[in-house]
């Protein structure tokens, strides 16, 4: 079929249409990128372009689903290869394995297993895992994987001299890490792209063969790749040279795990006779949504210059509603819920972002107290799941014998009178003999001092897994049947009138079921590698159903290229947003992707936006007065403060407060700079905005005695309030009483 449409804007097809040499999409939020992504590849295709030559890679199992559904539609027949990045590079490496020192049949591990082999190795090479936390030795082991810089590359680096304790400790680890990975058959996450990465930049008759079979590529959401991606798609692009890429810098907000906005800032630098196309209609929201946004985001530098514009209807205005406590909020929010879908509006309408997953527990209790349905954005959470572990662990050993992590989990689950110290004689027999877990497993009766007992334990269990495999069960959902059946591994809670037992039943079930539908949309094609990579590479939103008519609840990072009618963002204050991370960093790039976090947030709503704030907040377990974000000064909303008492709120009709603290309604759409404190919009004092202009979280001010600094901090009220500074010179932290101090904010 043609893809001719007269529906695409004149932007919009000048990206469809553009055939060969470099292109960069820079697209805003809303402004139809999916759209033009699916019609670029159909409209190549029609060209004369083999379907084959064409590889369109994004970062989320949902996007990529997306585009494959869209590109069938286009295209009926033509099979087009869409993929996020990780399933291209495990698809690669199952193919070139033995050039990495691993095997086609290799382990993906999850987040838990790396946690779990890492307490293992800190506890092998004398380090106390309790000090040494096993997550923030493996953010290190991360960060390095994603920079490029393999475990010898980080010891030859770091063991001289390391700049901290933790980074000695990691230069202990990453080898004895990798070791171990290799030693199991395994990756993780990471390791699929630095392999990769290293795969082509030391193979280059393979990046050649490769260069010359993806002719056309296509890189959605360019802004959130890191270096090693970076890498693979500059290796996979140098002979053939149509490259496009899409994305939109703006909604950068993934750099504390190694996104690296420069990649697609520097890309006309890269490709000097790139086209650029920007797509700056939105087609999503309304006009008041798209103009306080776009306000917002303009005052970071860091960024291309674009400006967002929409046709669609001005909307009502952005709100920001203040509550007393988190628990009012939570009250406030459910009962505005309701009284929308009382009106008419369906509960998936609605969606709830917040900046960390902790804000979620007291909006989870209102909406169940008023029985409203909802749901929590954890794809990952259903296969982080003991029982759902247990039982893909049967299918990793099977898969792959040298899984040292699977074999682990599951030689005494159920229990088999196997202990710890058993295990580990097993372990370290078979490192020593160069065998696998289960060939040391059959092999149990020359493991030194083994009672007789765990010898035939042992090997009881290597007979069984013997018994096991997807060609006798026929397809992955028998099997997994099968392997819960011959172990008895439910026995345990049938007939248990346990509430957690029956939960437990039921993800059993979920899994089969699970299995079950892999098969069926994986048809001649499934394999038991092809069900563990779905289940390894398992995204934030996979399990989001949007047909059963539910409240979303989300962090904020996960509701990326999601939209929604009606968004509620909590809590933006100092310390949640921006983040005090951010805040303790000081530096203007964290600030920056702080306020793209919350431009992303904004972003996706369609009809209606409300922001959120309370006069105190627990955090830690400790009740705090709230200081409002920076940001709400930046953007365009109107004010109210809202009144709920629990356990039945009740909205009070407040006038809405002008950003002056005047209770009086405005009705035009000009800015309406707000930085007041719940507690001082409640009793219509003094705000911030009031404050020299520049005291702002991240301003730059200038001291006549300490020189320039950034403010890290703004607390108290009214006269009392106070602004801390960190200065350049010193790097001297000092607390300043604002109206009495002679701090200048820098350019005034």
């Amino acid at each position: 079929m043609s893809t001719t449409d007269a529906s695409l804007t004149a932007a919009q097809a000048a990206a469809v249409d553009h055939r060969d040499g470099p292109l960069l999409v820079l697209a805003g939020p809303g402004s139809g990128k999916t759209r033009v992504v699916t019609r670029r590849l159909a409209r190549l295709v029609e060209s004369g372009v083999r379907p084959r030559s064409l590889l369109a890679i994004t970062f989320t199992n949902k996007a990529a689903d997306e585009m494959q559904r869209r590109v069938a539609q286009l295209m009926p027949g033509a099979r087009v290869w869409v993929s996020t990045f990780h399933r291209f590079c495990a698809r690669l490496l199952r193919e070139h394995a033995a050039m990495v020192g691993l095997q086609p049949n290799f382990t993906i591990l999850d987040a838990g297993d790396q946690r779990q082999a890492l307490r293992q190795i800190l506890r092998d090479e004398d380090l106390d895992p309790v000090a040494f936390g096993a997550e923030k030795i493996g953010y290190r082991i991360s960060a390095a994987k994603n920079d490029l810089i393999d475990a010898d590359t980080y010891r030859r680096r770091y063991e001289e001299q390391s700049a901290d304790h933790w980074q000695a400790a990691v230069v202990r680890v990453y080898p004895a890490y990798q070791r171990w990975l290799l030693a199991s058959n395994a990756v993780d996450f990471d390791d699929l792209l630095l392999h990769t990465a290293v795969l082509l930049a030391e193979n280059d008759e393979l990046r050649s063969q490769l260069d010359e079979r993806y002719r056309y590529i296509i890189v959605d959401e360019y802004q959130d790749t890191n270096r090693a991606q970076y890498q693979i798609v500059s290796a996979l692009s140098q002979i053939h040279r149509n490259l496009c890429v899409t994305g939109d810098p703006d909604q950068s907000i993934y750099g504390w795990r190694g996104a690296r906005i420069e990649n697609i800032l520097r890309f006309e630098g890269d490709y000097p006779d790139a086209r650029v196309v920007r797509l700056e209609e939105n087609f999503r929201s309304t006009q008041s949504i798209v103009r306080s946004a776009d306000r917002l985001i303009g005052h970071n530098r860091k960024r291309k210059a674009k400006r967002l514009v929409t046709d669609n209807p001005e909307g009502e205005p952005v709100s920001l509603l203040c509550f007393r406590n988190e628990g009012h909020e939570a009250e406030g929010l459910a009962q505005r819920m309701q009284q929308l879908a009382d009106a008419g509006r369906d509960w998936s309408d609605f969606a709830v972002f917040m900046r960390v997953n902790a804000l979620s527990r007291q909006v989870e209790r209102a909406l169940m107290r008023r029985r409203i349905p909802h749901q929590v954005a954890a794809g990952a959470a259903f296969f982080d799941r003991a029982e759902v572990k247990d039982l893909i662990a049967y299918l990793r050993l099977l898969e792959n014998p040298a899984d040292r992590a699977a074999f682990s989990r599951i030689v005494n689950t159920p229990a088999r009178n196997l202990g710890e110290t058993s295990q580990r004689r097993l372990l370290r027999w078979a490192n020593e003999q160069g065998l696998t877990p289960l060939e040391a497993a059959a092999r149990a009766k020359e493991v030194p001092k083994l009672s007789k007992r765990s010898v035939a334990a042992f090997r009881a269990f290597a007979e069984m897994m013997a018994e096991f495999s997807l060609a006798d069960a026929g397809a992955v959902a028998a099997l997994v049947t099968r392997i819960i059946n011959r172990t008895g591994y439910v026995r345990q809670w049938e007939g248990s009138p346990n509430e957690k037992d029956l939960e437990r039943l039921e993800n059993v079930k979920e899994l089969v079921t699970a299995a079950s539908e892999y098969d069926e949309a994986a048809g001649d094609e499934r394999s038991l590698s092809g069900f563990l990579e779905q289940t390894a590479l398992v995204n934030e939103t996979d399990s989001l159903d949007t047909s059963r008519g539910q409240v979303t609840l989300m962090t904020l990072h996960a509701a990326k290229g999601l939209e929604y009618p009606v968004v509620f963002v909590l809590g933006v204050e100092q310390g949640l947003i921006p983040h005090e991370r951010a805040i303790r960093d000081g530096s203007a790039e964290e600030l920056e992707e702080e306020r793209r976090l919350l431009f992303v947030g904004m972003t996706r709503a369609r009809e209606q936006l409300f922001l959120t704030q309370t006069v105190e907040r627990v955090l830690r377990g400790r009740t705090l007065p709230t200081i409002p974000s920076p940001f709400i000064s930046e953007l365009e909303c109107t004010p109210e403060y809202v009144e709920t008492s629990a356990p039945a709120p009740v909205w009070s009709s407040v006038p809405t407060l002008a950003a002056n603290g005047d209770r009086s309604a405005r009705d035009d759409h000009s800015p309406r700079p707000l930085l007041m404190t719940g507690a001082e919009l409640l009793r219509g004092g003094t705000s911030q905005a009031e404050l020299p202009r520049g005291f702002a979280l991240g301003s730059q001010v200038r001291h006549p005695r300490y020189g320039v600094g950034t403010v890290v901090d703004i607390g108290g009220f009214g006269q009392r309030r106070t602004v801390t500074v960190t200065f350049r010179d010193d790097a001297r932290t000092e607390k300043f009483v604002a109206s009495q101090s002679p701090l200048q904010p820098v350019g005034h």
